[in-house]
This record gives structure tokens, C-alpha cells and sequence, in this order.
């Protein structure tokens, strides 16, 4: 019941019970104190007869006023009840169509940085994780080239003269590489250089015959190895042979999920 239906209960019991009772109650006091007022009793009346009558007008009086009274109580109290009492969620209510999919699976993971795919980044990782001082090779950012890495033997880092004039280089190789992370795949291409010594510095040029493809097991020195030890049981031998440097390569790729392609002729 809304309030404005208590109110109106409690005004139509208050019309209907309690005047009757106001009534009942003063027509019950009127009647005893006019009967001992009165000098000629009624026949049969005694004052025992006027205190029932008495009782019963007032008993009845109140038990009418008390109607309207409880009602009201009542009716107000059960308002106050679903006013204080707290609305259901809406997630409660049962929809009124089929259950959507969106609402039933958890949320989605948060997404990573925007302009970054986890893939490429991992895979970016692990290539780099190849350089390391004791390497003749390296592992570096391709951008002059207008790709995202370049791998090269250390033919100008001074620290590795001595070994790369040891092995008469004449000629080396840069592999070149673009990473697709929608095929997931490192797209690489072998660009050979000629290697001139002057006064026991190395130069690089690009070969005359501007070879760009790739080079298969193809070794451009003298022979002479350079080994490579790391920890205990970890030694490489370098003879600067093209699978020298793209073995490593290729594994880090692979162990990221990703494919190596080697492109002869067409685009990266």
C-alpha cells in the first residue's frame, strides 16, 4: 500500500471507529453522572448498575479510538519498511531475452601498449639477446637501412681487428630483416660487402657484383677459427661462414614461434 492509500485508511477508520468511540465514551460518563445526579433514581437502578454501564460505554469507546489507531500504525510502519529496504540489483533480474555472451564470459585481459604486439616484442628480444662481447657478430637496429634489424660480423669495432685480419677477409655479408607480426614471420635478405684493409683498418663497400639474395655456407676468408668460449661446455669455432651467423638467428626465431624467410629477389 502506498502512502497515500495508509492515509486515507487511517482518516476513514478514524471516521468510522473513532468518533463513534469519542461518542461512546461521553454518551457513557453523561449517563452515570446524570443517574447520581438525579434525585429520583430510575426503577431498578442501583450504583452498581451505573458503573457497569459506565465500563461498558468507556471499554467500548476505546477499543473503537484504538482502531484507527493500530491501522494507521500499521499501514505507516509497512511504508517506512519498503522505503528502507534496498532495490534489487539489476544484475538480479532475469533478462528478458537470451542470455548475451559478453555478460556471461569474465572480462578481457587488458590489453598491451598500443602500437606493440607481445609477439614482436618477444621475438625482438631474443634476437637482441644474441649480442653479447665475446660474439664476433651483432645484432643491430636496421632503420639507416629502412628495415628493423641488420646482422653483421664486428668488421669495424677496433676490439675485433686483429681476429678478422687473422682470417684475410675479403668479402663479407650483412643479413637484413623486416619483422611481419601478422604472418609472424622475419623476412631476411643476405646484401654482400667487399672488405678492403688500409693500414690494417677495414673498409666496406658494397660488392661490385651487388649480390642480394642469400648466401648459403659460403665462407669469405682464409680458413683461420676463431673460437668462442662461454661457460663449461659451450665453445664455438667461427670460420665466418654465412650459417655461422644465421643459425643463431634462426633459432631465436623459431624458439619466439615465429618463421625465418629468406628472400632473394623480392621485396622485404
Amino acid at each position: 500500500m502506498n502512502r497515500k492509500g495508509a492515509i486515507i485508511a487511517t482518516v476513514l477508520t478514524s471516521l468510522l471507529c473513532g468518533v463513534p468511540g469519542l461518542i461512546s465514551i461521553c454518551v457513557g460518563v453523561i449517563t452515570v453522572f446524570s443517574a447520581q445526579s438525579s434525585t429520583i433514581a430510575p426503577s431498578g437502578s442501583s450504583t452498581t448498575d451505573n458503573t457497569v454501564t459506565l465500563f461498558l460505554f468507556v471499554v467500548s469507546g476505546l477499543i473503537l479510538i484504538a482502531i484507527p489507531i493500530v491501522v494507521g500504525a500499521l499501514t505507516l510502519r509497512h511504508k517506512r519498511a519498503q522505503a528502507a529496504s534496498p532495490a534489487p540489483l539489476a544484475t538480479e533480474q532475469a533478462p528478458a531475452g537470451p542470455i548475451s555472451q559478453t555478460a556471461a564470459q569474465p572480462a578481457d585481459p587488458p590489453a598491451p601498449a598500443q602500437g606493440r604486439d607481445p609477439g614482436l616484442e618477444q621475438v625482438t628480444s631474443r634476437l637482441l639477446a644474441l649480442n653479447r662481447p665475446t660474439a664476433p657478430y651483432r645484432i643491430v637496429d636496421g632503420q639507416s637501412e629502412g628495415v628493423d634489424l641488420i646482422a653483421e660480423w664486428k668488421i669495424v669495432d677496433a676490439q675485433w681487428y686483429e681476429v678478422f685480419a687473422k682470417a684475410n677477409l675479403t668479402k663479407v655479408f650483412r643479413i637484413c630483416m623486416k619483422l611481419d607480426p601478422q604472418k609472424r614471420q622475419v623476412r631476411a635478405v643476405d646484401r654482400e660487402y667487399t672488405l678492403e684493409w688500409k693500414a690494417g683498418v677495414p673498409s666496406l663497400s658494397l660488392a661490385a657484383s651487388t649480390f642480394r639474395g642469400q648466401q648459403t655456407s659460403i665462407s669469405f676468408g682464409s680458413g683461420y677459427a676463431f673460437t668462442e668460449t662461454l661457460a663449461p661446455g659451450q665453445v664455438y669455432q667461427y670460420k665466418f661462414n654465412t650459417n655461422e651467423l644465421k643459425k643463431p638467428i634462426q633459432e631465436a626465431v623459431a624458439a619466439s614461434g615465429w618463421s625465418y624467410k629468406g628472400v632473394a629477389f623480392g621485396k622485404l
